[in-house]
Formats: structure tokens, sequence, C-alpha cells
């Protein structure tokens, strides 16, 4: 559920935001088109996981309000990100959680969109693995990720 509240991100400009999901990908060159928005943000003053902002039609992710959107905006922190899009690794990271989600809630149209944005950011980025969400999945639903990120590496 989107708890809404536009006036409560406004009021906090300093935070660091990350743009993340199918707006991210297009920037980063994917082909998928899409008119969500959505930030990886840490709002200290909710621990709501999902923040709609009716009047932008922008949703947040929230660190503050999930331990494993914590460690990925941890990891953007750390690394020192200096660009409002995340970074390759960690869409990758969040993609892959997202596919699991889409899954387990009978959404196969938004798991087969994570499923491409996958292997769009291996194919594209290099990338190896995942770092954090195989911690959050269990060894199954890790074992499908890796399925999916071995297909574009063979």
């Amino acid at each position: 559920m989107f708890f809404v509240v536009s006036l409560l991100y406004q009021s906090n400009k300093q935070m660091e935001k990350y743009l993340i999901g199918g707006q991210a990908l297009v920037k980063l060159g994917s082909s998928r088109q899409t008119i969500d928005t959505d930030y990886l943000i840490n709002d200290l003053s909710t621990t709501e996981t999902f923040i709609h902002d009716k009047e932008k039609n922008i949703d947040y992710c929230n660190a503050n309000g999930l331990p494993f959107f914590k460690e990925v905006y941890e990891m953007e922190i750390s690394n020192g990100a200096v660009s409002e899009i995340a970074s390759p690794q960690a869409l990758l990271e969040l993609k892959a959680f997202s596919f699991v989600q889409h899954l387990l809630n009978g959404y196969f149209q938004k798991a087969d969109d994570a499923e491409y944005d996958i292997k769009f950011l291996v194919r594209n980025f290099n990338l190896k693995g995942l770092k954090i969400a195989n911690k959050y999945l269990n060894a199954g639903q890790v074992s499908e990720i890796n399925k999916i990120i071995n297909s574009v590496k063979s």
C-alpha cells in the first residue's frame, strides 16, 4: 500500500535520492518504455516502505521502511554515487528483488519486464551477479535469478 505524502518528501530536499525502475533503465539505454517514475530514498521521518507523491505521480521506495532497500541505499552512499540515477548494480539488486515479488503476487507481465531489465543490465554493464538481494531471497529464488543472469553470459 502506498502512503500518500507529497509534503513529506518536499520538506526534506537534502535527502539523497536515486532514480530507479524503468526511467533509470531508459536513461542508461534500455529500449523498454515506461511511464512510471521511481526513486530510492531514505526518509527518516517515516517507516512507510512505499511513498507515493500523488501530485507528481512519483513513487518512492523508502530505505527506512525495508532492510533490503536500506542496504541498497547504503551501497549507493558508500560507493560515493554522484548521479541521480542508481548504479547498474543497485538496479540489478532491485530488479531481482522485484522479479521475485511480482511472481509471488501473480503479476507475471511485471515479472517478465523485470527479467528483461535484468538481462539488459547484465549484458550492457557486465554485471556478474547479486551482492545484496541474495540475502533477502530464498535459495530457489536466487537460483531463478542466477538462471536469468547466466542465460545472458553464455
